[in-house]
């Protein structure tokens, strides 16, 4: 490749397409620079997210063994990254997904309820 970029990288996976346009242009033996922006489509999930939180049972399953709070896209996962959030911190996921709400597939994530156990 030309100035030792690579090429572009097309994940073409359904809707989601990301286009990689990033290369790496190399100054000598122990110096380089990275160059370039990653691109998603982020509306198919945005649009999933919405539909899930209207109709999901606040994120569970029917047998409330897993619950889904958000879907965060690949691009949206790389600036948040660069942005200081630290997504493996719970404390710092529930924070992106404050300042972030589009990706939630709740209405919230701590319940208002009692929690109480049911045995039948």
């Amino acid at each position: 490749m030309r100035g030792g970029q690579s090429p572009p990288f097309f994940s073409t996976t359904g809707e989601n397409m990301i286009l990689d346009n990033r290369g790496v242009e190399v100054l000598n033996d122990n110096e380089c620079i990275v160059k370039g922006e990653i691109v998603q489509n982020n509306i198919p999930i945005l649009e999933q997210n919405y539909v899930e939180k209207m109709n999901s049972n606040n994120g569970f399953t029917e047998q409330r063994m897993f619950r889904k709070i958000a879907s965060v896209p690949v691009v949206a996962q790389l600036q948040a990254t660069e942005d200081g959030y630290d997504l493996d911190d719970p404390k710092d996921l529930y924070r992106f997904l404050r300042d972030n709400p589009e990706y939630m597939t709740v209405e919230r994530l701590v319940s208002t309820r009692q929690h109480n156990i049911i045995v039948k």
